[in-house]
């Protein structure tokens, strides 16, 4: 068909006639096909454009086309094409809307800051916390995820993804992370009082479970987000000695005779540290006045010794450990 008639027929006669007829009924039966628009349009005009496999009508300023459905699919036709379909209105269904295959349906999508007055039951795709996010009539919130606002993780990585912040302490917005601050409110800092709150500062910290009320934790009593210091738990140090002192004592006499040497060597009356007395009485009997012979006696007894302890370790407390990053979800 040629889908160009203009369906107004002339006055003719004989075959003219039938054919110019023929014609405006062949477009009629044909809805308009062809690869190309009617030469002629008017409004709610039909035409079957075989170019795109398209069903399309003219609008009612008979200005441009708008196209109704897929002319290779049947579950589309009415309905809109595959490629970029738009919508504005209400679809009202009196059951469930059931939507089968393996493709995917695209909601609206924006920030934070773009978020529409909702209606109750809206949903959309927030893409500052990437995740999806409905209107319950009096506010936007993130739809549950798995991933509840105001968790705490590691990383295994430098690298912060979408939808969280590294928890470094730092200040920020009250109305941009509005979901997070309604969640964690000023616990950790209230920011700049007015505009602003901190995000925990987990940074160089090890994370303590909160013993909430229970008893015989060694935490007792501590208040929920507050920061402890290192510490050693109260402990004894002991030290003992296992082998006995010894002395050398050596004396010089120039005559013959006895010579009675007294001391006090006994552990009772030693002192912990340092040197004493004892009492041990040795005689000697020197019989050679002229080689003047040095005397020397080694003996063995308990003797003073001095105990201490050396100081070891380094400048805080802490188990093995491998470093990650700690980030919060907002």
């Amino acid at each position: 068909m040629s889908n160009t008639h203009d369906f107004d027929i002339g006055n003719a006669v004989g075959a003219t006639f039938r054919a110019d007829l023929n014609l405006c009924l062949g477009d009629i039966q044909s809805s308009n096909s062809g690869s190309s628009a009617p030469s002629t349009t008017v409004a709610y005009k039909i035409w079957a454009d075989t170019s795109n496999n398209l069903l399309k009508i003219r609008n009612a300023a008979n200005n441009g086309w708008l196209t109704l459905g897929d002319l290779t699919d049947a579950n589309n036709l009415g309905l809109a094409t595959k490629a970029s379909p738009t919508f504005s209105g209400t679809v009202t269904s009196a059951g469930d809307i059931v939507m089968s295959g393996t493709g995917s349906l695209q909601l609206p999508a924006g920030t934070t800051a773009q978020r529409p007055t909702g209606a109750t039951g809206d949903i959309r795709f927030n893409s500052t916390t990437a995740g999806f996010e409905g209107y319950n009539g009096s506010a936007w919130g993130e739809l549950a995820n798995g991933v509840p606002v105001g968790s705490v993780f590691n990383l295994a990585t430098t690298t912060v993804p979408t939808g969280f912040l590294e928890c470094n302490g730092a200040a920020i917005s009250r109305s941009t992370y509005a979901t997070l601050f309604a969640t964690i409110a000023t616990t950790w800092g209230s920011g700049d009082g007015s505009s602003t709150f901190n995000l925990p500062d987990l940074r160089g910290q090890f994370v303590r479970g909160w013993a909430n009320n229970k008893t015989g934790t060694g935490d007792d009593g501590r208040s929920f987000a507050s920061t402890q210091s290192d510490q050693n738990k109260s402990h004894n140090h002991t030290a003992s000695v296992t082998d006995t002192g010894h002395y050398h004592h050596s004396f010089r006499s120039g005559n013959a005779g006895q010579l009675q040497h007294g001391s006090n060597l006994s552990s009772s009356n030693f002192p912990a540290s340092g040197t004493g007395a004892g009492n041990l009485n040795e005689c000697y009997n020197i019989t050679s006045k002229s080689s003047e012979p040095d005397v020397g006696r080694t003996s063995s007894d308990t003797t003073g010794i001095s105990v201490s302890n050396a100081n070891d370790g380094g400048t805080e407390v802490r188990v093995k450990n491998s470093a990650l990053m700690y980030v919060i979800k907002f």
